[in-house]
């Protein structure tokens, strides 16, 4: 039997068996808010795959109950989402989290995101989505380091304390 796996926050990806986004695109199979119960029944799911999407959300423990409740005994989590602790965000007018953005979509912000308006709720931390996704017996978080340039990632890699890290991926499993 093949595996059921929820995309949530799909955008155009087409990985996924269910990929739900809050408005239609191109690639979603259902318009649903994550921010509320979700539709489908108890351990429906083998995986869910959440890329860019927990800072977006108001609501993260009725999303946290949500992918438990939905998610099949054994099945897999992945979250990956904004590092609070990235260290330009802190330092570089540029990089101040709104104008970051700007600059990472030049040609405009898709799927409703107005230019100029922070749709972003929350930045985390490991502590952050160990405690959110406290429920799952087994979690391992990773880091994800960027940079528009060779010299600019290698600086950012060798900062201490993990200070150069854009996004942090939490992999679980219920």
């Amino acid at each position: 039997m093949a595996k059921k796996i929820l995309n949530v926050g799909c955008g155009e990806s087409t990985y996924g068996t269910d990929r739900i986004d809050f408005i239609k695109t191109p690639t979603s199979t259902k318009i649903v808010d994550a921010n509320k119960p979700l539709p489908y029944n108890d351990n429906y799911f083998d995986e869910i795959y959440a890329n860019c999407v927990l800072e977006h959300l108001k609501n993260l423990g009725i999303f946290a109950d949500e992918c438990y409740r939905v998610l099949k005994h054994g099945g897999k989590l992945y979250i990956h989402t904004d590092h609070a602790g990235y260290l330009p965000f802190f330092i570089l007018n540029t990089h101040e989290h709104n104008k970051f953005l700007d600059s990472q979509y030049r040609g405009g912000f898709q799927y409703g995101h107005e230019k100029g308006g922070d749709w972003h709720y929350h930045l985390f931390v490991a502590s952050h989505l160990h405690g959110l996704f406290k429920r799952f017996r087994s979690r391992k978080v990773s880091y994800t380091y960027g940079g528009r340039n060779q010299l600019f990632r290698l600086v950012l890699r060798i900062l201490p304390r993990r200070l150069g890290a854009i996004g942090i991926t939490l992999e679980a499993v219920k």
